[in-house]
This record gives C-alpha cells, sequence and structure tokens, in this order.
C-alpha cells in the first residue's frame, strides 16, 4: 500500500497540473465500477463534480483529497494497487489505451483503468487499479474531518517538532502514554500518520533500534534519534518519488526511486550496508515483516 512518500508524491505532482481545471465528467467500469462508498453512487457523483473546478489536492496521512468548487470534496483510498495517473488516452475495444507512448503504455501497472476523469484541457486523471479495492468517496466539505479514515489519526510525522513527538511517548518526563514493539508503534496511523512497513524498517535501521525494541524503554535521546531518522528518511523518499516495489507508480507513470536505496526492507540475507560486519534479516511481527541489521540495531 502506497504510505507517506508515495502519496505526497502523487499529490505534489497533481496539485501542479489539476488547480484551475475543471472536470467535464467522469467514466467508471460499468461492469466493475470503483467503490464509491458511503452510499454515494456514479451517477451522483458525475453532477456534482461536472465543470466543477479543481481548488486544491492535498493529502491526509496515505489519502488523497480533491478539493472543488461547491460544498464537496473527493476522498481517495488508493488501497494496495491503486494509483492516479494524468496523461491522455483512448477507448479501444472496451479498453482504456494511453495515447502516446512511454511508461503510461508501457509499464503494466498503468493498464488497469477503472476510473477516468475528463478535463477540460483535453487531459485526463485516470485512476489504476490492479486489485480493486480502491475507494473513491464524495463527502461534504463539512463532514470531511468525521470520515472514519480520518477523523482518529495522529498527527503528521513531518508536521510536528521534536518535543511533539516526544510527547506522544511520554506525559512530562516520566509518565509513559505509548507501549509496544516500536515498529508496530510507528506503523500506527493513530498514534503518527503515513508510515508503514518499508519506511518503518529504514527509520529503524537509521536510528539504530531492533524492531522489537518496546517504545517504554526509549529514552529521551533515542527518541530523539528514530524522530531525526523519520525525517531525514522520509524526505529523501519524497524527493526520490517513493517506493515502487510493486504497484505504485508516480503521476507519470514512472517509478518511484527509493526502493533502489533501502537499507534494511528487502535486503534479507544482504550486508548491512553499513560494513558492521552484521546481515539483515528477517521476522514476522504482527503479521508484517520487519527487515534489520542485527548487529547494529539493538534491542530496548
Amino acid at each position: 500500500m502506497p504510505e507517506l512518500p508515495e502519496v505526497e508524491t502523487t499529490v505534489s505532482d497533481l496539485r501542479k497540473k489539476l488547480i484551475g481545471l475543471r472536470f467535464k465528467d467522469v467514466w467508471t467500469d460499468p461492469a466493475k465500477p470503483t467503490y464509491v462508498g458511503r452510499g454515494a453512487s456514479w451517477p451522483l457523483i458525475k453532477k456534482v463534480v461536472k465543470n466543477k473546478k479543481i481548488l486544491d489536492v492535498r493529502r491526509r496521512a496515505k489519502f488523497i483529497i480533491i478539493d472543488i468548487e461547491g460544498a464537496y470534496s473527493i476522498f481517495i483510498h488508493q488501497k494496495i494497487s491503486g494509483h492516479l495517473l494524468y496523461g491522455k488516452w483512448t477507448m479501444e475495444h472496451g479498453i482504456w489505451k494511453a495515447k502516446n507512448s512511454g511508461p503510461l503504455k508501457s509499464e503494466r501497472e498503468n493498464g488497469y483503468i477503472r476510473t477516468i476523469w475528463l478535463l477540460n484541457n483535453g487531459y485526463q486523471l485516470a485512476f489504476s487499479d490492479l486489485r480493486r479495492f480502491g475507494k473513491i468517496v464524495l463527502v461534504k466539505d463539512d463532514n470531511l474531518s468525521e470520515l472514519p479514515e480520518i477523523k482518529k489519526l495522529g498527527p503528521e510525522p513531518l508536521e510536528i517538532s521534536l518535543e511533539e513527538f516526544k510527547e506522544l511517548f511520554y506525559s512530562g518526563q516520566t509518565t509513559i502514554k505509548k507501549r509496544g514493539r516500536i515498529k508496530q508503534v510507528l506503523m500506527d496511523p493513530f498514534f503518527i500518520a503515513g508510515i508503514g512497513n518499508i519506511y518503518s524498517d529504514e527509520i529503524l535501521w537509521s536510528a539504530g533500534y531492533h524492531p522489537l525494541s518496546r517504545a517504554e524503554n526509549l529514552s529521551g535521546t533515542d527518541l530523539k534519534k528514530i524522530f531525526n531518522s523519520t525525517i531525514k528518511i522520509l524526505k529523501k523518499a519524497i524527493k526520490l518519488g517513493g517506493s515502487s516495489v510493486e504497484d505504485y507508480r508516480m503521476p507519470s507513470g514512472e517509478k518511484g526511486g527509493y526502493q533502489n536505496q533501502t537499507k534494511a526492507y528487502q535486503r534479507e540475507g544482504e550486508k548491512c550496508s553499513r560494513k558492521d560486519g552484521g546481515v539483515i534479516e528477517r521476522i514476522k511481527l504482527g503479521g508484517r515483516s520487519a527487515h534489520f541489521c542485527p548487529k547494529h540495531q539493538k534491542i530496548k
């Protein structure tokens, strides 16, 4: 599932392209339409968005919000294999085909077009989703903060200070607020938003903490190292366009570049790039994989 850097890359790119344009119409696969949720329907979405100007494209955690004129916004959860693309397509024998050569046409992951938004500049916004788990919600602006996906989310890791980060774990100097394995804590969206399996591995590798370390055993110095690594890793991943480990692609259809820079995630059996004599290992933790170097990542 796309994590914060992938969604931020998508939002930043689309914000440059979409703001000020208008939706002319919207198409979705009539046989298996993208799930719209909250009791809405595609006829209603078409009616609401037609000729509406796009005011903003923004992110909250792993979700995308498109603000349009009027009382509604479009909330998109890409889920496991969904990603938004910007380009030009034409329908051929019931299948949308990219008009121009390049990754929109050549990359298999970009060919599962489930929804197309027609724009007034001749381009289209497409939603490719191999597994069809993606969800689009038409929501009134006044109700946006009450969506179950958003309502109880934790803070954005790139928008808080070190002291605010520490306060997530401790009240004052000693009162413990958060317990659990640190990898699972970082992946909890209701604790801190947007960090998933890839970046929790990378953050802990960078900071030097074993994924099984207990949050309640971490000192202020430990938390500072984890906070600094979080900022460093997420910013680097955004700069590289996120990680295209499986289906994720940028709006241009191209792969992100961070998967070529990972130090722990999916590096099982490889020598640690710190050259400390460690070999990356993988364990199961809460049903997910955790990758780490047993040499420099210590359990606390």
